[in-house]
């Protein structure tokens, strides 16, 4: 009886709450596709009901509707991070920083291997010690960490130390042990792609207040941000459950959108919500650029050695064509990772060899896109492929790209987002995160100006202006993830995720980017973040 008294309780409160909210007197950005202009914005019980002019939305008005003044602040559609690794900047809390320029601070091994001897210092022994984030193309020596050195610093610690690509790192000796690998079978450490440990193996057994930690550290940063919907790409089948669970006891209140690791079966049971989406299949044919695993169809500029001159290819030309062909016969979307123009070779044949071409609304992602030649573009735009552009590898990785991986002249077309534009094909952007900060803003500036970190230009004829990045990271990255319907612009109907800007992109400087605060960000209706002043 007194269970049932409380929900009727409960269901009452609700009935007579009808979460009711205007805001008007704003600069509001609908970034919709007829480019409404309006200054008012009502939403019941988190989603949008008129949008209009101060008058036309204050009608709405009744005597339980909040009302705010904005005051002429600026208001907008929530952000879309289309490709991250959601929640695992999260690490950063228990893990030790060794991120070089322009991320961090460490300049060259002598520093990194200083960092991971002080952790080793106040750790238990045996516990292990994961430094995060090193690039060897940031420091002086332009080396990776070695098991040696390692050794010698921590002899009695398993240690493992990520690179900033994600795709590889180095343990020492009693890492290897415990990844039930050897020594004198990996004699530098370095692990690279699938010999490398995935984030979730290492973190297996750090107990359920540092997997919390992750959770809270991951989410205020894409909410500070004004991220309003995340991306889990790769996410493991114990990831993705971790993640299910998470958003269903509110632990996460930003909209996930999970990219499984491919399996050997189809996907099975969806058990989708408003704010937790199973989106495409993950499957990774080649590795990354500044590794040297991207896989090329023309040899590196100037690799590290012999052995790998073109990258590497990670799926077999059989075992792919099965797995689209797989996916597209159940209608099933997938997100294929292709940085070199080789492995984006191997995904258009896999995508036309399937029957799929743009009469369908397949939407099958090309992730990075990074290396994709002006032939590739159009025949992405013919056989209806998405590219979700890198473009940050501009920012960061420009100089590597044109005196080691590409060369000068190829270097000028990394993320080629000005070809994909002459080809009327749509496309997201992404921070690709926690490979680069959590920060669209920055990548917005990265796809505008086209400086690499020291300032040099790389394809001027690739600019985007902001208008059109900032559709991609809105609409059209809501359209990638089959969510046009219910993110990515301010429209009725449509789920009142929002955020409250100290200055309007559209009226922003270029260089000036990167200095917007967001000072509120509302998921559903209700604030997830306020700026603390």
């Amino acid at each position: 009886m007194l269970l049932l008294v409380v929900a009727s309780m409960a269901l009452l409160i609700y009935l007579i709450n009808p979460r009711h909210h205007i805001w008007y007197n704003a600069q509001l950005v609908t970034l919709d596709n007829a480019g409404t202009q309006a200054s008012a914005v009502s939403w019941r019980r988190g989603i949008i009901e008129a949008i209009g002019s101060d008058v036309e939305v204050l009608a709405n008005k009744r005597w339980y509707t909040r009302v705010r003044d904005m005051r002429q602040q600026t208001v907008f559609p929530g952000l879309i991070d289309v490709h991250s690794h959601f929640p695992a900047v999260g690490v950063e809390e228990i893990t030790v920083d060794i991120a070089s320029p322009p991320l961090g601070t460490v300049q060259s091994l002598q520093q990194l291997y200083g960092r991971i001897a002080s952790a080793v210092e106040q750790s238990e022994e045996g516990e292990w010690v994961i430094g995060f984030n090193y690039d060897q193309a940031s420091l002086v020596e332009g080396q990776h960490p070695t098991l040696a050195e390692l050794d010698r610093i921590a002899p009695s610690h398993p240690v493992y130390v990520y690179h900033s690509s994600g795709h590889m790192g180095v343990a020492n000796s009693a890492g290897l042990s415990k990844l039930g690998l050897r020594a004198v079978d990996n004699p530098s450490g370095l692990l690279q792609e699938s010999a490398a440990p995935s984030m979730a193996r290492l973190l297996s057994d750090i107990g359920p207040f540092k997997q919390w930690k992750i959770y809270q550290a991951a989410r205020q940063r894409y909410l500070a941000a004004g991220i309003t919907t995340v991306n889990s790409g790769a996410a493991s089948p114990g990831l993705t459950w971790g993640l299910r669970l998470a958003s269903a006891v509110g632990l996460i209140p930003l909209r996930v959108v999970v990219n499984s690791l491919v399996q050997d079966d189809l996907p099975g049971f969806r058990l989708d919500s408003d704010i937790y989406t199973s989106g495409a299949t993950k499957v990774i044919v080649d590795g990354s650029p500044q590794g040297f695993t991207a896989l090329l169809s023309e040899r590196f500029y100037n690799p590290p050695n012999l052995l790998h001159v073109h990258g590497k290819q990670l799926v077999s030309v059989k075992d792919l064509n099965a797995l689209v062909q797989r996916h597209a016969d159940a209608g099933f979307q997938l997100a294929l990772h292709g940085n070199g123009d080789a492995a984006i070779d191997l995904i258009l044949d896999a995508i036309e060899a399937a029957g799929l071409d743009k009469t369908q609304d397949h939407r099958s992602i090309v992730i990075h896109a990074q290396t994709a030649r002006r032939d590739q573009i159009a025949r992405m735009a013919e056989l209806g492929a998405v590219p979700s552009f890198f473009v940050s590898h501009v920012y960061y990785w420009g100089d590597w790209h044109s005196e080691r991986v590409l060369g000068p002249e190829k270097a000028q077309h990394i993320s080629p987002t000005g070809w994909a534009m002459e080809e009327d094909l749509r496309f997201s952007l992404h921070t690709d995160s926690p490979v680069t900060p959590v920060s669209l803003f920055a990548v917005l500036q990265y796809a505008a100006e086209r400086r690499s970190f020291s300032g040099r230009l790389l394809g001027p004829e690739h600019r985007l202006d902001v208008a059109t990045a900032l559709r991609a990271v809105t609409l059209d990255a809501a359209w990638q993830h089959f969510l046009e319907d219910k993110v990515g612009s301010l429209e009725v109907g449509k789920f009142a995720d929002l955020i409250v800007l100290s200055q309007n992109p559209l009226d922003t400087p270029l260089s000036e980017l990167t200095g917007i605060q967001v000072l509120t960000t509302v998921i559903g209706g209700e604030v997830e973040y306020m700026l603390q002043e």
